[in-house]
């Protein structure tokens, strides 16, 4: 793998997986870093995983063996990502971390920090602000909320907090 060239690879709006699936049928090694992050649908926060670059794939070739001309005709993908006409690599060190972020994605669902303020989305102290406290495991949290005149900690599930 250290003898590849990596190259950015547009894809078709929302066809990232579509593009990868179809370029290693070719026999292309194909990078998709992906992150885990939490997001509002339908009025809920849920935790979604989804690509680091949307619109983009990273591809490993080794130039002058590779033809790298199929790729725009490749289902899901518009066109190798070239600079004044020519192609640009990204270098091997750069290529390491969003490869392991292709491996496992990179988790940055719960990233609050002690003395953020928040909003309880759900369960028995939905509606009130809260302070962020700390991690209570991977799907707990100990945060301050103002309760019966005074301030308290509980603890509540990661999922229920959100942003103000």
């Amino acid at each position: 793998m250290d003898d590849l060239t990596w190259l950015l690879v547009a894809t078709k709006s929302r066809n990232e997986f579509v593009a990868c699936q179809n370029l290693e049928r070719q026999g292309f090694q194909v990078c998709l870093p992906q992150i885990t992050l939490r997001k509002r649908k339908q009025g809920t926060w849920q935790q979604v995983t989804e690509p680091m670059f949307p619109g983009y794939v990273f591809v490993g070739v080794v130039l002058g063996e590779h033809d790298i001309a199929p790729i725009q005709s490749t289902v899901g993908c518009l066109q190798v990502v070239r600079f004044g006409g020519q192609l640009i690599p990204l270098p091997a060190f750069v290529m390491r971390t969003f490869l392991s972020c292709a491996q496992a994605p990179l988790n940055v669902a719960n990233t609050f920090r002690a003395g953020d303020r928040l909003r309880v989305e759900s369960g028995p102290f939905e509606g009130l602000e809260a302070i962020f406290d700390m991690p209570r495991g991977q799907d707990r949290a100990q945060v301050l909320v103002r309760v019966l005149g005074g301030v308290r900690q509980v603890e509540v599930a990661a999922t229920a907090l959100g942003p103000l």
